[in-house]
């Protein structure tokens, strides 16, 4: 049945810690982080999508590292984390039930997939867990095996819509599709060969004498209407409706074994969901930034006094989604500064830049509501393209007409350019001015 659907990494379970640097060079314990990769056919088994990967944040050891996500007791229950046999993360005794909430960030329990499920489409989720350490040899070397395999997932899904592939097996491995990869990673063997990220579930490949071989088999979640349908009312491992279990179990001497708890559920009809907009939002033609238009005369503009007014500016009225459901299309993230009325990036207010002075205020501090942005989205005529993030201050301004040039940083100089920051393209709900 065609609908709405909501796919989520609830937690996960590390039921056996995996081989470790014997120097713990990454930190104490496992250190882990999840990847998604996601692609999109047609009846005819033709690509025509490919998601962002949802990798998550690294979870694990978080001394003199703070960018990670504290994860397991390596380091004692009050310590600074690293994953040991029988962690959890979430850390509760049931790490797949959300209990009704999710993160906006990507740290478990988050949206990895958010969409439309129709009657001629098919969607492959292929979700794994990685030991993180320093280098990316076997993730880029997945990643590129991935791309080589479009082929193939498409002609699982012209099995899945003819009905050669059973719609009660919506989950598959790549075993079953005759791709599992195959690769080598120098030293994985030994007790300090080199350090790199892998994926947990490699095994020694048999067909191969190197010691170095290896293989890891994916697996993948597809979703139909008829899938979908069955996968968001299933209980099938006894965790709750719509929850599963995919377990990854390395060869016995790297040991690691964990599983992610991954739930589909259904929200509702084909179509975009009502998202709650919050009106009153101002482009400002100084500085090219925005502002909440209905304090503007609070406002503090990095190009001098407040933010210029709409009556100078002709601005159009800019709506901002205010606490909307979580969704693929949107970033969430983004806080309300009382002190200038501007938008920014509020999960690095730390390295932001403020037109007042100092960072913006914390949306702890400010009542700041959660705000999230419509990010790389399908375009709409009722919303305006190229916004961009700005990396000096962490705010937004208008990109449009090459306008950074023009625009001003409350870090100095302009807006820092599209080719640095690697921004991606921000479109808000905008309505001319009359």
């Amino acid at each position: 049945m065609a609908g709405r659907y909501r796919v989520t990494v609830n937690g996960w379970w590390c039921r056996a810690q995996s081989k470790d640097d014997a120097l713990q060079g990454d930190g104490k314990g496992d250190e882990v982080f999840i990847s998604v990769n996601t692609k999109t056919f047609d009846k005819d088994g033709t690509l025509v999508g490919i998601g962002l990967d949802s990798d998550s944040e690294v979870m694990g050891d978080t001394w003199r590292l703070p960018n990670r996500v504290k994860a397991g007791q390596a380091d004692g229950p009050n310590g600074m984390g690293g994953i040991l046999s029988g962690d959890r993360f979430p850390a509760t005794l049931e790490p797949w039930n959300t209990q009704g909430r999710l993160n906006s960030s990507r740290v478990p329990p988050y949206v990895i997939w958010e969409g439309d499920v129709t009657d001629d489409r098919a969607t492959f989720l292929t979700p794994t867990i990685w030991e993180w350490d320093p280098g990316n040899a076997t993730y880029d070397a997945f990643i590129d095996w991935l791309l080589k395999t479009d082929n193939t997932y498409g002609q699982r899904a012209k099995e899945i819509f003819g009905g050669i592939w059973p719609v009660a097996k919506p989950v598959f491995d790549a075993v079953s599709l005759g791709i599992q990869t195959v690769g080598s990673l120098s030293g994985i063997w030994t007790l300090f060969g080199t350090a790199a990220s892998r994926p947990i579930g490699i095994k020694r490949d048999p067909a191969n004498a190197d010691n170095d071989a290896y293989t890891f088999n994916a697996q993948t979640i597809a979703l139909t209407s008829d899938t979908a349908e069955l996968l968001s009312s299933w209980n099938q491992n006894g965790l709750g409706q719509g929850i599963m279990e995919l377990k990854y179990a390395d060869d016995p001497y790297l040991k690691g074994v964990y599983s992610i708890f991954v739930q589909v559920q259904k929200i509702g009809g084909v179509g975009v969901p009502d998202v709650k907009l919050q009106p009153g939002w101002r482009w400002c033609s100084a500085c090219q930034g925005l502002f909440f238009g209905e304090l503007q005369a609070d406002s503090a503009c990095p190009a001098g006094g407040p933010h210029t007014p709409q009556s100078t500016s002709h601005s159009g009225m800019y709506s901002i989604p205010l606490y909307a459901e979580p969704s693929e299309q949107r970033q969430e993230g983004w806080a309300w500064c009382n002190k200038c009325q501007g938008l920014f990036w509020g999960n690095a207010v730390a390295q932001s830049s403020c037109p007042e002075g100092g960072t913006h205020t914390h949306p702890d501090l400010s009542g700041s509501g959660r705000y999230s942005l419509f990010h790389n989205a399908t375009g709409s005529p009722a919303r305006q393209d190229d916004w961009r993030w700005c990396s000096a201050c962490q705010g937004l301004f208008f990109n449009g007409g090459n306008s950074q040039q023009g625009s001003v940083c409350p870090a100095g100089g302009p807006h820092r350019p599209v080719e640095a920051t690697r921004s991606g393209n921000y479109s808000l709900p905008h309505r001319p001015a009359a």
